[in-house]
């Protein structure tokens, strides 16, 4: 995802996805460039399958800035109060930090819309006072629409002014007093604002309007946790569960609180139901707990420090989110941790010193860079038919350049688990650069001299070391934090690699880790841990969601097909690795290319850029038919490509 990086989107409405399937007219298009309010964005996803009203769509550029930017920030524990943690998995990501405004009704003056769309867009700008005043001008033009009510609500809230929000949605509701959408928004920003009896009376209020609100139940139960209900807690995400059971949030946030009830029995369950739904929730404490529970296989050490004591396990990981982020579930007596912490060890194979080329790794656990640690430019010269250096190490992000300094042609490429390239013949003289956004180990070999082989391994956000002849390594004064421990060498085939991997928690004591490693593989030996990517399976999908995508918008929905659309390039083409492989492969040109032809399908179907009238089923079919012929063209060549005898069949 320049992506799955990007940014969360759409907009809580007022209206009713009822109109018939016609494309938005130039007023209405005029205020589709921007949004608010992560709890609008909430309301309309949570209830997308239920009938959902038009939301609007984020521009898909802005999209990927805000996933950018939401990547960089810290969340060893989820937040048991943040909303963007307990969305459905396939948008989590996507709408984390988003904003989103409800878009008013067509039969609004021209004069409103204009101000409105002045006011959302000095809003999302940081103008607020200069925001406020349009809102104002808006609602002294049309003083009975909940729409401009509902709008302004949702800008206060973006501005954390609750008081002021509550009060807009306030008289949206009193205008429209009918309307779900408006109780549910309230409710949101009264859970944000931690005002505890508010939003449980609203969030009471919004599943009697509409009982299969799973979203509800489940910040109505956050919303009891405020004020340490736990029993109603408990009940609401059970309610939640019972609705819709594959919702993992719900079994997370219940799994939590059960855990901090000491009943862990009871806990287990839910966490694994919730790894099993997203894995985003395999957090370190849980795992812990079900490695100590017998649940999980972990090397045998973990295992016995896990059972010295789970439930302080379990409290100490709630006590540092707590005492970070102003959970609710805060717990006493807390231990200071080191601000860095001395690791060092000694790493055998089959009972010798791995090999200096080995990698040792220190990955945070939350994913987050650590002090001093930088991308590099690398240059891989290939020369006398062999590549100099022979063995890499590079941090995620790096660029690293391919020059070809024998008089041979060279093609190079590399079938590493996500990271697979061909850069094709390269001439004398000449050379290719990619960029590593993808952590793990790569070996390179050349499809035309088979015994050329090299490697790079991307280290991803933590520290890394080499071991020395006498196979120890060590890490000094790094920070104290929870980080995986793994082993690399290209001998050691995943399974090896995997069975060896710790989940340490550095608290400032110094900590000493020897491993003999058990290798069935032979000196000398190399594994690709090849990529089993199925790029022909990724443009079926594509394919399936855009024409559903097509006929949901004949039907006269307008939420989902943008949604679908929105999935198709974020969570698809980009998330499962298509669209890196080709601008490894050919060019970084040709993705974005392929991508802005899917984003046009998007455009259409959401009525950004055309006239009313111009967008027909006749149009969008065409234009997806040729998508995917286009993407289909490209995965054969990609295919063949990373096929390392496809030089031989021709």
């Amino acid at each position: 995802m320049s992506t799955k990086k990007n940014n969360k989107r759409k907009k809580s409405s007022v209206e009713k996805d009822h109109a018939p399937s016609k494309p938005a007219s130039p007023l209405k298009r005029f205020g589709l460039t921007v949004f608010w309010g992560a709890a609008i964005a909430v309301g309309l996803w949570a209830l997308m399958d239920l009938s959902t009203p038009e939301s609007n769509l984020v521009p898909y550029k802005q999209a990927m800035q805000t996933l950018e930017k939401a990547a960089e920030e810290p969340s060893p524990l989820p937040d048991l109060y943040n909303v963007s943690n307990d969305l459905d998995v396939d948008s989590a990501d996507l709408i984390k930090k988003a904003s989103s405004a409800p878009m008013p009704q067509i039969n609004l003056p021209r004069e409103t819309l204009e101000h409105i769309a002045r006011g959302m867009e000095l809003t999302e700008q940081g103008k607020y006072n200069q925001g406020n005043i349009e809102f104002e001008k808006a609602a002294q033009i049309s003083p009975d629409s909940n729409e401009v009510f509902s709008i302004w609500g949702a800008a206060l809230k973006m501005q954390k002014k609750y008081k002021g929000a509550n009060k807009k949605f306030a008289r949206a509701h009193e205008l429209a007093p009918d309307d779900k959408e408006i109780i549910f928004n309230w409710a949101m920003s009264s859970l944000e604002q931690r005002n505890s009896d508010e939003a449980i009376r609203l969030f009471k209020k919004s599943v009697e309007m509409e009982p299969a609100n799973y979203m509800a139940y489940n910040f109505l139960g956050k919303a009891y946790g405020q004020k340490k209900f736990y029993d109603e807690e408990m009940a609401s995400y059970r309610k939640a569960i019972e609705l819709k059971p594959e919702f993992g949030a719900a079994h997370f946030n219940l799994g939590i609180i059960l855990g901090i009830k000491k009943k862990f029995e009871e806990a287990a369950p839910h966490f694994e139901k919730a790894i099993e739904i997203d894995k985003s929730f395999e957090k370190p404490f849980v795992v812990q707990m079900l490695t100590a529970m017998g649940l999980r296989k972990t090397e045998a050490a973990t295992i016995k420090e896990a059972k010295m004591d789970i439930g302080a396990e379990l409290k100490n990981a709630l006590e540092r989110k707590s005492e970070g982020s102003g959970s609710d579930h805060k717990m006493e007596g807390s231990k200071n941790v080191k601000d860095t912490t001395n690791v060092k060890g000694r790493i055998l194979i089959n009972g010798k010193p791995i090999p200096s080329n080995a990698v040792v790794l220190l990955e945070t656990q939350n994913k987050l860079r650590v002090p001093g640690q930088k991308t590099t430019n690398l240059t891989i010269r290939q020369s006398n038919l062999s590549f100099f250096p022979k063995h890499s190490t590079v941090q995620v992000g790096s660029i690293v350049t391919f020059a070809n300094e024998d008089k041979e042609v060279h093609n190079i490429y590399s079938k590493s688990q996500r990271n697979q390239f061909n850069l094709g013949a390269m001439a004398a003289g000449s050379s290719r650069s990619l960029t590593l956004d993808q952590p793990g180990p790569i070996v390179l070999r050349c499809n035309l001299h088979k015994d050329m082989i090299g490697t790079i391994f991307v280290v991803p956000n933590g520290y890394s070391a080499h071991p020395d002849a006498n196979g120890e390594f060590a890490f000094n004064q790094v920070k104290s934090q929870g980080y995986l421990l793994q082993i690399w060498h290209p001998q050691l085939n995943p399974a090896e690699v995997e069975a060896n991997l710790k989940v340490v928690d550095l608290k400032g004591v110094d900590q000493t880790f020897d491993m003999d490693i058990k290798s069935t593989s032979q000196p000398g030996e190399i594994h690709d841990m090849v990529d089993p990517t199925d790029y022909n399976a990724i443009v079926d999908t594509i394919e399936k969601e855009m024409f559903q995508a097509i006929a949901d918008w004949k039907k006269g929905k307008k939420f989902i097909p943008r949604k679908r659309m929105l999935m198709v390039i974020t969570k698809h083409y980009d998330g499962e690795g298509l669209k890196g492989a080709i601008a490894k492969s050919f060019s970084q040109k040709r993705s974005l290319r392929l991508e802005k032809k899917l984003d046009e399908i998007r455009k259409h179907i959401s009525g950004i850029g055309v006239a009313k009238g111009e967008v027909t089923e006749e149009s969008l079919t065409s234009k997806a038919k040729f998508a995917v012929s286009q993407l289909r063209n490209n995965v054969q060549e990609l295919e063949a490509r990373l096929n390392p005898d496809f030089n031989k069949k021709k």
